[in-house]
C-alpha cells in the first residue's frame, strides 16, 4: 500500500478536519460523555477482538519473543529520557516524560491495526496483549527513579511504590482492555465467539467509532497546538526524535528476528507511540510536581499526531523494506 493511500484513509482526514476546526475557533465540539463512550467502545473491541485472535494464535514463539521487546522497551525508554532529561528539565519532569513515552498510546494502535485490517493484512493476537503489557511498566520505573532521587535529596514522595502499581493495573480504560481480552478468550475456547456481539464490535461498526474518535482527538490536538508558540525547542525535538528513534529500534529487532510484517508493523507503532490517557491520569497524583503542560502537550500536542499522520504509513513502508 502506497503511502500517500495510508495518509488519505478516511481516519486521518477527520483528524485533520477536526484539528483545522479548532485552529479556524469553529465551535464543533463533541460531549465528553460521547467520548467516554468511545473510548470505551474502542478498549473493548480491540480487547475483544484480541483475544479471539489470542485463542487462534499462541504466546509461544514470537509472542514471548516480542512481549520480551515491549518490556525490554518499557524500561529501557524511561531509563534514557530521564538520564537525558533530568539535568535539564529537573527530576520530576524527566521522570514524567520517560513514563509517558516508555508507555505507549492505545487509539495510535487501534488506528494502526483498522489500518492492517482495512488492507487485508493480518496480525496475531498476542499484539493486544504486547499492548496491555506495555501500558504500566514504564510509568513504575519511572516513578520509582524520581522516589529515589526525591530520597536522596531528603525529601519523601506522597505515595508508596505499591500504590503506583496499584493504581497502574486498576485503570478505567486498561480494565476494559484487560476484561474484554479476557472475555473474547473464553468465548473462544468455548466456541461461542460468533456470537450478536461481533457485529457491535467489528467492520462497519467499528471502522464508524474510530473515525468519530479520531475527529474528536483531532479538536483536542488543535487546542494542544495553540500551546505551541512558546514550548521549549528541547521538548518539542525529544517529542519527534524520540518517536522516531524507538520505531527504528523496533524495525531493527523485527529485522533480526524476522517477525511478520504486520505484527512488526504493531510492534514498531506500539514502540513509537507515547501515553496521553493512561500515564498522564497516573503521574497527576503519583508526580504532582511534575508539569503537565510539558509531558502532556509533547505527546497529544505532538507525537500523537506525528504517528497518526505521518508515522503509519512511513513505519509501514520500513517494514516492508527492511523486515
Amino acid at each position: 500500500m502506497e503511502p500517500l493511500t495510508t495518509i488519505l484513509n478516511p481516519g486521518v482526514l477527520f483528524f485533520i478536519l477536526g484539528a483545522v476546526a479548532v485552529l479556524l475557533k469553529s465551535n464543533l465540539a463533541i460531549p465528553e460523555s460521547v467520548v467516554k463512550f468511545l473510548s470505551l467502545y474502542l478498549m473493548m473491541a480491540i480487547g475483544f477482538k484480541g483475544g479471539i485472535s489470542l485463542h487462534e494464535s499462541s504466546l509461544f514463539g514470537d509472542g514471548l519473543l516480542i512481549i520480551g521487546i515491549i518490556i525490554a522497551m518499557s524500561a529501557f525508554v524511561p531509563a534514557y529520557s530521564y538520564f537525558l532529561l533530568k539535568r535539564k528539565l529537573g527530576v520530576a519532569d524527566a521522570a514524567a516524560i520517560g513514563a509517558t513515552y516508555g508507555s505507549n498510546s492505545t487509539l495510535t494502535y487501534i488506528t494502526a491495526a483498522g489500518f492492517l485490517t482495512s488492507a487485508g493484512i493480518a496480525y496475531e493476537g498476542y499484539m493486544t496483549v504486547a499492548l496491555v503489557v506495555m501500558e504500566t511498566p514504564a510509568i513504575i520505573i519511572a516513578v520509582i527513579m524520581a522516589q529515589m532521587a526525591s530520597k536522596a535529596a531528603g525529601t519523601r514522595s506522597k505515595k508508596s511504590t505499591g500504590l503506583v502499581i496499584r493504581e497502574s493495573l486498576t485503570d478505567g480504560t486498561l480494565l476494559m482492555l484487560v476484561g474484554s481480552m479476557g472475555i473474547g478468550y473464553l468465548l473462544a475456547s468455548l466456541g461461542i465467539e460468533e456470537s450478536p456481539l461481533a457485529a457491535f464490535i467489528e467492520g462497519d461498526m467499528f471502522t464508524g467509532m474510530l473515525v468519530f474518535f479520531l475527529l474528536y482527538m483531532g479538536t483536542v490536538v488543535g487546542r494542544k497546538f495553540r500551546e505551541l508558540d512558546h514550548f521549549p525547542p528541547l521538548l518539542f525535538a525529544f517529542a519527534v526524535i524520540a518517536a522516531v528513534a524507538n520505531a527504528i529500534i523496533a524495525i531493527l529487532l523485527c529485522r533480526f528476528f524476522g517477525f511478520d510484517h504486520g505484527d512488526a508493523f504493531l510492534l514498531t507503532i506500539l514502540c513509537a507511540s507515547s501515553s496521553y490517557i493512561v500515564a498522564p491520569a497516573i503521574l497527576k497524583d503519583t508526580l504532582p510536581e511534575a508539569n503537565p503542560a510539558k509531558f502532556l502537550t509533547m505527546s497529544m500536542g505532538i507525537t500523537f499526531p506525528l504517528n497518526i499522520v505521518f508515522g503509519i504509513p512511513a513505519y509501514w513502508w520500513a517494514v516492508q523494506q527492511f523486515v
